[in-house]
Parts: structure tokens; C-alpha cells; sequence
């Protein structure tokens, strides 16, 4: 029972209040075994320095406490949670023959944990302790001594009566699997699957496009330090692909998930490649026979494919796939051309997808994101006029595979000359998306150095509202950005005071500037820094784990701050840009984050631990209503449709005690946290110590 306050009549309040639920509440009775078992209670209070001692009145509140039924020990000790002070605890236990203790100190949550090794230091239940908050509750927050004092012996006449009604609870376990599925193959999804490989388990990296390494891989340079992309990100690759514990899942789709924490039962559906992956050497022979062209995605549309293809020149794994959704064979035709030219015999119009049932322990989502659709915001002129890019599409035409062979060039074949760089594209925007993704900066200022290195001399204007660059070395891009000939930043009032359209001399680019005065420049090719949101394809992986996403469709975490890898579902953890915008560094480091809290936990040859304190379920009081079901946030209570019965699994309890409230039948219990010790703590409470 927590209290606060400064005032006794507070207090008063309160426990009047409390007079008539405990009338009416329906009280279970003790166990037999509680009634075998008298107390024995030793009651101890830390004076903590000055903290405690100079704030209460140690001898009233020993001799309060003295005179409770089952107390047979009291004293006060100068620190207890020193070697000292526990080496007190356990010779009181031996001496006096105690069955509980009662410990006056600082929050349990500072020293709980170091109470309870000290009881199993002395061969008593660690559980048959209870600790009273008398140092942030009273002492701290109450000046008044006398008052302070008041407060601290009724918090500890409460944790006497409660702790009468403790019995020895046992710590579980259960055997869990090791294995683990990282959803999700850029840059996040390797980090995580490389981390995770180690000795005893098997990764599962499980990606739905036909070859790994997402955005990242489509980059030619990275930011800060404009290093080669392909040189980082390769090595990776072929790592991943030849590392012995890792088995790479292409075009893999999760379908089904049951079960929990340390025993997922994943159902992953591998698509058909329809070429062997054994028996192709991705020569390209197929794909030089192949009579269909459609757009390529890989290249943002901005050129074709074939409809056998490799996405992209050094791309991992370096094998061929037939997209049935172009080729003639799949839509009716007789078609072979692709089978006759293939020396290996790799091409099979026969294979089929294969499913595939996946036993692990955890699963990583890192899911990755899409960029806002500019399209939706119709003052950019995206795909109404010609030389609007995205900034996926402008990473494609600078990478020597790319659409444009790495060459900076207009749809007319023309370099332009002055180039507009436009941030915040709905981002940071009332209309659209609120939110900062973070790299845009960044990136549009490696975009200025590339122009420059290609193009000298061509006029760069960046349309920024501010400049956002967080990182030890991002403000160095900017120096050496700004000292670039012909280079401009042009500030606007806010993201979506801009217009562009097409002029007669190329795009004009109309703003409101800081000033509210409207302006405007012409340019002959423009960039869009589109808002980094949630990945569209992640929608249905959160129906089948349970986790939720925001507005801005990222996972959602319990605490952003103290848990960003976490998800409400136990086992099921978010990394990189699918939880929020982030940099290649930042997704790297979160995914070997993810990496830990699964190698912390899932120890091959170690079981998993059960709450201690998680629900019970009293089958002879259970109605079989369903009303814990749907208040149970964490899906840890199960129910039986053939005896009608509901039963908790404690590895997903988080003993919560929600379930308890909502049972109307009064048949669940959490631990210590029973009828009877509740009611015993409050009866406690009301006898206020008055002299």
C-alpha cells in the first residue's frame, strides 16, 4: 500500500474511506497451512545515516511495533543494507527461530532484491518478507518529525499484519528455445542476425524481397563521410550468407505465430523463386534471353527489367527469380526462352512456395520503413512535372548501376545546371506527419558534395525551414557543405510554405521566407526529402504479434526511453527504422541492442524464469465468465471452451493484478497480492497509533 502526502487529516481521509469496501468485501480464508504456521516476525529499521534517524523517532516507532501479535523481535540498525547490516538480518533469523520479516527502509525497489538474497542467505523464503517505505514516504517528504513518525509506524503496522499473511512462494522455470527469427534483412535486421549467431543457436533471417540488405544497399555513398556504401554493406552480406549458424529466408512472409516467450511456434511462407538456388551462377544468360520488360523497382521505375532479373548488379544472393506476375509462361504462354538459355539447368516452372515451421525463442522485427508518398501533397508537382525526384530515386540515378549509369542527367538526356534540394517533405507538417526524420539533413548535404563533384560549378539551393544534424560529426558536413561554390540555403517560414510548378525556363520553386515575403527561384531539377514512416507491409505482422503502431505507422514500445527495443508482447522485440527514423549507425546499434536482451535471457542450456508473483487462478471459484480475458493486457490468461475455465500462463503474466480486480467471483489471486493479505495491510492501516 503506497501513501503520500503531508497531512495526517489526509490520511484520515483515506482510511475512512476504506471502512466500508473492507465491510463488504468478501474476504478468502487463510490456508491450512497458514494456520499451522504461527508467526514469528522480526521487525528491523534502517536508520540510513541521517536520512531515517534524523527524521523519526526511532524508539516510539520500536516499541509501536513491539507490541503487535506474531512480533518477537524489533530493532533499528545503522545501515542494513551493508554487509554489516545483513549479517544482522540473518543472525536475528537464526537466533529468534523467524518465519517473517518486516524491513523499515527505502523503496523496495532500491533494495528489495537485496532483502530477499539476504533472507535465502539465512535459509528463509525470500518472499516471506515485507518491506515499508518509511524513508520516501515519511522521512523524506514530512518534515514534521512528530507526524512523519505516525506515518512510518502505521506503514509498518500494515507490513506486520501483511506479511502474516505470506507464504513461501517457489521460483520456476520452464526450457525455452534459443533459436530466434529476425524479420527483416537491411541493415538492422544483419546486425541483429549476426550478433544473435553464436554457438548453440540458429538465426532465421527471414527477408520477403529476393535479396538482402534493404535501403542501405541501394545507397552509393553513406553520410557523414560520403565512404562508399557498397564497401561497407557487402561485407555484411556475404557474411550473413556464408555464416553457418544463419539461414537466409528470400522472399520469406511470416503467416502464423502462436505461442510465447522463449516458445514461439512461427510459420514462414518461402515464396517459389522458381529458379534453383543451387544450380544458378546469376550469369544474366536468362535474363538476356527474356522477351518482357517491365518497370524496375529497384531502380525507383526510373528504368525496366526483365521478368527473370537479378535486382541489381552485386546484389546478395547473386541468383536469378522469375516474376509471375510478368512472365509469359505464368500468364498463359509457352514461353521458355529464359530455360533454353540457362546452361545449369537452374530455371523450374514447377517449384512451388514452401512452408515452413519455425521453432525459436524470440522473434526481432526490424521491418524497416517507406517514404511519404509526395504525391499525396500536390505542391511538389511530383509526377506532374518531369525533373521532380524523390530522394530514393536521386540515390539510384548516383550509383553507377542505377538507372542513369551514376551520371547526374535529365529526362532529356541535358545536366542541369541549378538544383534544388527540398527538406521536410511532409514532415514536421500539420497536414501530414508531425515528426522529424532525423537524416534528411544529412543526406541532402551529401547530395550538394556529390552535384558539386559531379557537376562543378552547378548552383545547389537547399530549402530548409532549419537544419537538423544531431551526432558527434554530422556538423562537419555542414561546414564543409557551406563552403561549396554555389551553394545556398534559402529558409522558409515552414515545411509546406513551398510551391513548385512548371515554368517556361524549367521549375519555379515559389516560398514563403522567414519574413512572411514570398519568393521564388527557378531550377532545372528538384529533390524531395520525403518523411521516413512505418513500412506499409508491417500492418499485418502486427495483427499476428500483437503490437501496435503509431500514427506515423513506427512499432510501438512501452517506454521509448528505457525500453526502445521492447514491445508489449514478451519475446518480440523492434529494431531500426521500423520503430522510428534512425541513421544506418543508429539501426546497427539497435539491432546488436536487440541482439542482447535475446543473449541475456535466452541461454542455451538454461531455462526461463516464471513471474514469481503471477495470477492464480481457483478453479472451484471460476464462473468461466471470460471477464480477466478481455482485461488481461498482456494475453497471458488462456481459456478452456470444453470445462469453461480460464488458467493464467505465467510466463506472460506480468502480475499486474488487473485480472484480479475484474474477476467478479473473487477467484484470482497474484502472489502475496491475496484478499486476505490485502485486507490484513489495510486493517493495519486503520489502527492509527495516536499516543
Amino acid at each position: 500500500m503506497v501513501l503520500c502526502g503531508r497531512d495526517w487529516a489526509i490520511i484520515d481521509l483515506l482510511m475512512e474511506n476504506m471502512k466500508g469496501d473492507i465491510a463488504n468485501r468478501e474476504v478468502l480464508p487463510a490456508s491450512p497451512e497458514k494456520s499451522r504456521t504461527p508467526a514469528r516476525i522480526g521487525v528491523y529499521i534502517c536508520e540510513c545515516g541521517p536520512n531515517i534517524k534524523g527524521a523519526l523517532d526511532m524508539d516510539r516507532l520500536i516499541d509501536s511495533a513491539s507490541t503487535q501479535d506474531g512480533v518477537v523481535s524489533v530493532s533499528a540498525f545503522p545501515l542494513l543494507c551493508s554487509a554489516e547490516g545483513r549479517k544482522f538480518i540473518v543472525e536475528e533469523i537464526d537466533t529468534h527461530h523467524l518465519n517473517r520479516v518486516v524491513i523499515g527502509a527505502c523503496s523496495s525497489r532500491e533494495h528489495g532484491q537485496t532483502f530477499k538474497e539476504t533472507l535465502t542467505d539465512a535459509g528463509l523464503n525470500p518472499y516471506l518478507l515485507q518491506q515499508a517505505n518509511i524513508r520516501e514516504q515519511c522521512a523524506w517528504v514530512t518534515p514534521d518529525t512528530e507526524l512523519a513518525t505516525r506515518k512510518a509506524g502505521t506503514l509498518l503496522r500494515a507490513a506486520v499484519e501483511r506479511v502474516k499473511g505470506h507464504q513461501p512462494l517457489e521460483e520456476k522455470s520452464i526450457a525455452c528455445r534459443t533459436d530466434v527469427l529476425v524479420v527483416g534483412a537491411g541493415v538492422a535486421g544483419i546486425s541483429a542476425a549476426l550478433t544473435l549467431a553464436q554457438d548453440q543457436r540458429i538465426v532465421y533471417l527471414a527477408e520477403k524481397a529476393a535479396c538482402i540488405g534493404g535501403h542501405a544497399a541501394c545507397y552509393e555513398n553513406w553520410f557523414p563521410d560520403t565512404s562508399c556504401a557498397a564497401c561497407e554493406v557487402s561485407p555484411w552480406l556475404d557474411k550473413v550468407l556464408h555464416h553457418e549458424n544463419i539461414k537466409v529466408l528470400t522472399l520469406g512472409e511470416v503467416e502464423a505465430v502462436l505461442g510465447y516467450w522463449g516458445n514461439f511456434t512461427v510459420r514462414v511462407r518461402k515464396k517459389a523463386r522458381y529458379i534453383d538456388e543451387n544450380a544458378c551462377l546469376g550469369c544474366g544468360a536468362c535474363m538476356d534471353a527474356c522477351p518482357v520488360t517491365v518497370p524496375d523497382e529497384h531502380n525507383m521505375n526510373l528504368d525496366t527489367r526483365k521478368a527473370v532479373y537479378i535486382p541489381y548488379d552485386g546484389s546478395l544472393p547473386n541468383i536469378a527469380v522469375i516474376d509471375p506476375d510478368h512472365c509469359l509462361r505464368f500468364k498463359g504462354g509457352t514461353c521458355s526462352a529464359c530455360r533454353d538459355a540457362c546452361s545449369f539447368n537452374a530455371v523450374d516452372y514447377q517449384q512451388e512456395a514452401e512452408t515452413l515451421s519455425l521453432e525459436v525463442g524470440a522473434v526481432v522485427l526490424a521491418t524497416g520503413f517507406d517514404m511519404f508518398d509526395p504525391r499525396l501533397a500536390p505542391r511538389y508537382g511530383y509526377d506532374d512535372i518531369n525533373e521532380v525526384y524523390t530522394a530514393l530515386e536521386f540515390e539510384r540515378m548516383l550509383n553507377p548501376g542505377g538507372p542513369t549509369g551514376g551520371e547526374i542527367r535529365m529526362k532529356s538526356g541535358d545536366t542541369p545546371r541549378r538544383i534544388a534540394l527540398i527538406h521536410c517533405v511532409g514532415s514536421r507538417s500539420e497536414v501530414h506527419h508531425g515528426h522529424c526524420s532525423g537524416v534528411c539533413c544529412a543526406y541532402l548535404l551529401k547530395y550538394a558534395q556529390q552535384i558539386h563533384e559531379q557537376i562543378p560549378g552547378a548552383g545547389v539551393e537547399q530549402m530548409v525551414v532549419d537544419i537538423c544534424l544531431p551526432g558527434k560529426t554530422s556538423n562537419q558536413l555542414l561546414l564543409k557543405t557551406q563552403a561549396l561554390p554555389g551553394h545556398r540555403f534559402r529558409r522558409m517560414r515552414q515545411p509546406d510554405a513551398i510551391e513548385l510548378t512548371q515554368g517556361p525556363d524549367g521549375i519555379s520553386v515559389v516560398y514563403v521566407e522567414e519574413t512572411g515575403q514570398q519568393a521564388e527561384v527557378s531550377v532545372d531539377m528538384a529533390v524531395l526529402a520525403p518523411a521516413m514512416i512505418g513500412a506499409a507491409g508491417a500492418r499485418g505482422l502486427g495483427e499476428l504479434f500483437e503490437i501496435e503502431r503509431d500514427e506515423n505507422g513506427f512499432w510501438s514500445q512501452p517506454s521509448a526511453l528505457s525500453s526502445p527495443v521492447t514491445t508489449r508482447t514478451d519475446g518480440v522485440f523492434v529494431a531500426g527504422c521500423g520503430q522510428g527514423p534512425m541513421d544506418i549507425s543508429q539501426a546497427v546499434a539497435q539491432g546488436q541492442a536487440v541482439a542482447g536482451c535475446v543473449l541475456q535471457t535466452l541461454i542455451p542450456g538454461k531455462q526461463l524464469p516464471l513471474e514469481v508473483m503471477a495470477a492464480v487462478i481457483d478453479d472451484t471459484r471460476c464462473s468461466g465468465c471470460k471477464a480477466c480475458l478481455s482485461a488481461c493486457e498482456f494475453g497471458a490468461i488462456d481459456y478452456d471452451n470444453a470445462g469453461l475455465k480460464a488458467s493464467v500462463n505465467p510466463l506472460l503474466c506480468r502480475a499486474c493484478g488487473i485480472c484480479a480486480v475484474a474477476c467478479p467471483s473473487g477467484a484470482i489471486s497474484s502472489g502475496h497480492d491475496t484478499d486476505l493479505a490485502l485486507s490484513a495491510e489495510i486493517e493495519g492501516l486503520l489502527k492509527n497509533d495516536r499516543d
